[in-house]
């Protein structure tokens, strides 16, 4: 007979003391250390950080996200709680079994002829993708520093051409800062300002450029919603730059009192590297003056 364990929850996610089934042999360690990894890189949050927010140790945290520990409920609603989801969409949610994720694990065991069969076939499948001519309506996604707010202005000033940077019209459309947007609503009004957001500005310019903020790849609906509706081009450059250049700009907060959050940044970046892949274009900022980097993409854009 098939072992139930009946677990009571007591969470700020339900209104009344809730039972949660879980089917033991359906419950798998290593995957939900890597469903908490996963939600937490895409969120940008440290290890250090969601350790201290769930109230646990941060070798502990690690040892849970390799699937070596044994969380009890109320260590899964602190990590749940502390990354803005419910019990339920960290244990349950069918995000959890993606079809990215049933790739990665099928290509994880392939030997090196089998890799490149796979490659091959991509390659095909890119080739037949049509491409897009309208540029009129641009969309500039990456990681902070990697000089989008830089580009996308000369662009703007350069062409007379609009410009919005969504984090600013997120907190015009809500009327307080992102932190207070998070702090009342969660991730969930976040992003739903952030869809809102970027929709009523596509309907209302017939050119624009937009600055978006760096984990938008994250969120599937709104994510595809740009691609499928703006020229969309990666702003790319290497982690350090990345640092580099925010710290440059006056703000330390990156370093923090963390000192892996160069490994957190990589982290971040080799996670989403694939979801930014999917823009129609890129410019690689690495190693360049801004008016370099700029030529390259007024070049991808007017040509």
């Amino acid at each position: 007979m098939e072992q139930i364990n009946m677990i009571k929850v007591h969470s700020k996610d339900y209104s009344l003391n809730s039972t949660v089934k879980i089917e033991s042999e359906k419950v798998d360690l290593l995957n939900l250390g890597f469903i908490i990894k996963r939600f937490r890189v895409q969120r940008g949050i440290s290890r250090q950080t969601l350790a201290i927010k769930s109230s646990i140790s941060i070798r502990y945290l690690a040892e849970l996200e390799s699937g070596r520990g044994n969380p009890t409920i109320t260590i899964l609603k602190n990590i749940a709680y502390a990354l803005n989801l419910t019990l339920k969409d960290l244990l349950f949610s069918k995000k959890n079994n993606t079809k990215v994720d049933l790739i990665k694990s099928k290509v994880d065991n392939y030997n090196n002829n089998q890799l490149k069969e796979v490659l091959n076939l991509l390659d095909n499948f890119d080739k037949k993708k049509p491409k897009k001519i309208n540029k009129n309506k641009v969309a500039l996604i990456g990681l902070r520093g990697a000089g989008k707010t830089t580009l996308g202005t000369m662009y703007s000033k350069d062409f007379k051409v609009p410009l919005y940077e969504i984090s600013s019209e997120i907190e015009k459309a809500g009327g307080m800062k992102i932190s207070e947007i998070i702090e009342l609503g969660g991730q969930g009004m976040y992003r739903r300002l952030e869809f809102q957001v970027i929709n009523k500005l596509l309907k209302k310019n017939k050119k624009l450029i937009v600055l978006t903020g760096g984990s938008i790849v994250s969120e599937k609906e709104t994510y595809n919603f740009v691609l499928e509706n703006f020229y969309t081009i990666w702003i790319k450059a290497k982690p350090k730059e990345h640092m580099n250049r925010v710290i440059k700009q006056g703000d330390l907060r990156p370093m923090g009192s963390n000192p892996k959050a160069m490994d957190d940044l990589n982290n971040i970046l080799k996670e989403r590297k694939n979801l930014y892949l999917q823009a129609d274009a890129i410019v690689n900022t690495e190693n360049k003056n801004k008016n370099d980097s700029y030529k390259d993409l007024k070049s991808i854009i007017i040509n």
